[in-house]
């Protein structure tokens, strides 16, 4: 699930949160057509902790190793996702993980995921200890809007194996 969100984070970090607004996340839910098989969500929570600052934390299970067989795929529609797709980002899973973007790194410092370089990542057992978001990482503007995220990680057959849907408002 952690990894779901990595292609996510990238896109707001920076592409959508600002200084001169507020974001609101309205709803960070797993896409509820996508069971278990891939992964086990346990914990996994995202926490306000101030203006434009917000944590990920908690625990998940991954049944199968990700790695660039796996695509990560990003879109944003604005309009409360009923208006046209602003983004859409498709990557493979390891060149995200082993990308320099620095939020892949603090990710990795604030979990127990194993290090750059070790892809494909091996099925396991991890926790994110309290990733953070805050405002000094994100540019300084984005129009005002409700936004609807959604988060993919497919497989080489083009299933989803884990999915969030995230709504946020820019205000």
């Amino acid at each position: 699930m952690f990894l779901e969100v990595l292609p996510f984070l990238c896109f707001f970090v920076f592409f959508v949160f600002g200084h001169m607004y507020e974001v609101t996340i309205d709803s960070f839910e797993p896409d509820p057509e996508i069971g278990d098989t891939y992964i086990s969500i346990s914990t996994v929570r995202v926490t306000r902790k101030n203006r434009n600052s917000f944590s990920i934390q908690g625990n998940f299970e991954t049944h199968y190793n990700w790695g660039n067989e796996n695509l990560g795929i990003v879109e944003v529609r604005g309009k409360n996702g009923k208006g046209s797709t602003l983004v859409s980002v498709m990557n493979q899973f390891c060149d995200i993980y082993n990308s320099d973007l620095a939020f892949v790194k603090t990710a990795i410092e604030a979990s127990n995921l194993p290090p750059q370089g070790t892809c494909p990542m091996p099925k396991g057992n991890y926790t994110i200890y309290g990733f953070e978001l805050q405002e000094k990482d994100l540019p300084m503007m984005i129009p005002k809007d409700q936004y609807e995220v959604s988060a993919r990680l497919m497989n080489p057959d083009g299933v989803a194996m884990v999915g969030y849907n995230i709504k946020l408002t820019v205000s």
